[in-house]
C-alpha cells in the first residue's frame, strides 16, 4: 500500500464509517415504526440492513487492518511523520466508529 494507497484508504474509511451510520438511522426509523400506535410501513421492505450493516462493518474492519499492517511496516518507505498523521487520522475514525456499539447492535 502505497502513499496514495493510504489516503485511499483513508477516503474508503470515512465512507464506510458515513454508510453505516446511514444503515444505523434507517435501522432505529424501522425499529420505530414496530410500535403499536404505528401502521408498518417500513416493515413491509424487505430488509437487508442488518446484512448490509455486517457487510459493511466487515469492510471497515478489513480495511483499517490493511492500513494498520502497513504502517506497522517499517519496510513502507513511509516518514516518521506521515506515518503519525496517517495513524492519527486512522485512530480518529475508527474511534468514531467503535463509539457506535455495533458489536452489540450486530449480535
Amino acid at each position: 500500500m502505497a502513499e496514495a494507497d493510504l489516503e485511499a484508504g483513508l477516503r474508503s474509511l470515512r465512507e464506510s464509517l458515513r454508510q453505516i451510520k446511514a444503515l444505523l438511522a434507517w435501522q432505529e426509523l424501522k425499529q420505530s415504526e414496530l410500535t403499536p400506535d404505528h401502521t408498518p410501513g417500513f416493515a413491509l421492505l424487505q430488509d437487508s440492513v442488518g446484512t448490509d450493516l455486517r457487510n459493511e462493518y466487515s469492510f471497515f474492519l478489513f480495511t483499517a487492518m490493511q492500513m494498520h499492517s502497513v504502517l506497522n511496516d517499517n519496510a513502507a518507505g513511509l516518514s516518521g511523520v506521515r506515518r503519525q498523521q496517517v495513524k492519527q487520522q486512522l485512530t480518529k475514525i475508527e474511534s468514531q466508529l467503535y463509539s457506535l456499539n455495533l458489536q452489540k447492535r450486530l449480535c
